[in-house]
């Protein structure tokens, strides 16, 4: 990738030589932000900046966030309505504690732009979380996101009167829960400060679509998510606490059809999926058999270290929706 962005730098240097049309000078600035060359890009940007083109104003914005020069960022974004300027604007508190601190992982976008907190898993990376992949979450995996959450619940004394997960999908995390935490299974209207569990969701639209019922009965939501597929920017609407975010699924339950991918010996030039070819999507509909393979994983899983290392990390940076749940 990065020599096709080198490659492109070049074209677009020769044809500002022959132009001076401004829309080439702000693809070159694109591309070097994807090429984290801030500085030069923010050049480009402000060279085509008239005042007419609120895009332009935004991408000088982001271009000073980028190099943690907040106070000018700020004054670029004032004034736009914009729906990017206000994002970054609410952003800006967090932004600013970011100082001499990564801020492009999955963890830190999250946090800026949706004060979502990101558990992890195991074998993510750590705090600093891996890039785009797609995972089948084991057991294991979902084990060691909820042993996560257990320890974040004790610290911040997060107390709940039951839990709750509907279908095939999301019932094993709250069956799994429910053991872990002696709660009763709850639907709504049955308990007023509740620990709602899903397995999967993609996106704020199904995240919304599920807990919608929860928070119009008037209960208290906290909701617990061990895989989030993005699609789009991160968003306030996603769940409060989420595991893994890439694209995944739970082996018992394979619809999508990246995880009903199966190799092949013959490689179809013309397939979307070369080298494989996409099995029949399967189903658990025994919940409580699932939540077993989650219990067993989860007595299995010895003291985390990185949840030492993650307490740490929001200890920095507070603004999580999830601290306010009192």
């Amino acid at each position: 990738m990065h020599g096709q962005l080198t490659e492109a730098i070049a074209l677009l240097d020769a044809a500002l030589d022959r132009s001076d049309d401004p829309q080439i000078r702000q693809w070159r600035g694109y591309v070097y932000g994807r090429m984290r060359r801030y500085r030069e890009a923010l050049l480009d940007y402000q060279a085509i900046d008239d005042g007419m083109d609120p895009h332009v104003r935004v991408n000088i914005g982001r271009m000073y966030l980028a190099l943690g020069d907040f106070d000018e960022a700020d004054q670029a974004l004032k004034g736009l309505e914009e729906p990017s300027a206000m994002q970054l604007r609410d952003a800006l508190p967090r932004y600013r504690e970011f100082v001499d601190e990564p801020s492009d992982d999955s963890r830190a976008l999250r946090y800026l732009f949706g004060g979502t907190l990101v558990l992890g898993t195991d074998g993510d990376g750590g705090v600093r979380l891996r890039g785009d992949r797609y995972l089948l979450l084991t057991p294991r995996h979902v084990a060691a996101t909820i042993r996560r959450f257990v320890r974040f619940a004790e610290r911040f004394q997060w107390r709940f009167d039951a839990v709750a997960g509907e279908g095939a999908q999301h019932r094993p995390i709250a069956l799994a829960l429910s053991e872990i935490l002696g709660l009763p299974i709850a639907k709504p209207g049955e308990a007023s400060r509740v620990l709602l569990c899903s397995s999967v969701l993609k996106g704020p639209v199904e995240a919304v679509r599920v807990d919608r019922e929860w928070r119009a009965s008037g209960a208290q939501v906290m909701h617990l998510c061990v895989g989030l597929i993005p699609t789009g920017d991160p968003d306030p609407k996603e769940p409060e606490l989420v595991g893994f975010v890439s694209r995944c699924a739970v082996p018992w339950y394979r619809v999508e059809p990246f995880s009903r991918l199966e190799a092949v010996e013959d490689d179809d030039a013309d397939s979307p999926w070369p080298g494989f070819r996409i099995g029949p999507a399967f189903v658990d509909p025994n919940s409580a058999r699932v939540a077993g393979t989650i219990l067993e994983a989860y007595a299995l899983i010895e003291d985390d270290p990185i949840v030492e290392l993650i307490f740490s990390w929001y200890d920095r940076h507070r603004l999580v929706r999830a601290f306010d749940y009192e």
